[in-house]
């Protein structure tokens, strides 16, 4: 995805010197649609976040549509939605050898920091 939460996301990649590609479902200037997903983007990308909506309760059957076929044991794919708790994009991933992790943990940690901030 590409909204806000990509945003944030792109900055703390930056900040660990990680190189990312934003894919979007209406893909702008320097990003790329799901159908631009290509083997080699994939075997360089091993890292793969869902930054999207798609899968999030009550629509819990949506999902991006990305090649998860070429995903694999050299992949962790993280989806930044933690209800359910294992969605249809964590899922497929899973079905092809796929480390996967939702946003449970993540939530905690911003809670954490709400707390730290609004404490003072």
């Amino acid at each position: 995805g590409s909204g806000g939460a990509s945003k944030a996301v792109q900055y703390a990649l930056k900040e660990l010197l990680l190189d990312s590609k934003v894919v979007s479902r209406t893909p702008k200037k320097l990003q790329l649609s799901y159908a631009q997903l290509t083997k080699k983007i994939m075997q360089e990308y091993t890292l793969v976040i869902n930054c999207t909506p798609l899968g999030t309760a009550p629509n819990t059957c949506e999902f991006p549509d990305i090649p998860y076929h070429l995903l694999g044991p050299q992949h962790l794919v993280f989806d930044l939605i933690y209800n359910p708790e294992e969605t249809v994009f964590l899922s497929k991933a899973k079905a092809q050898g796929t480390q996967i992790k939702n946003g449970y943990e993540m939530l905690l940690f911003q809670a954490e920091a709400s707390w730290k901030i609004w404490k003072k």
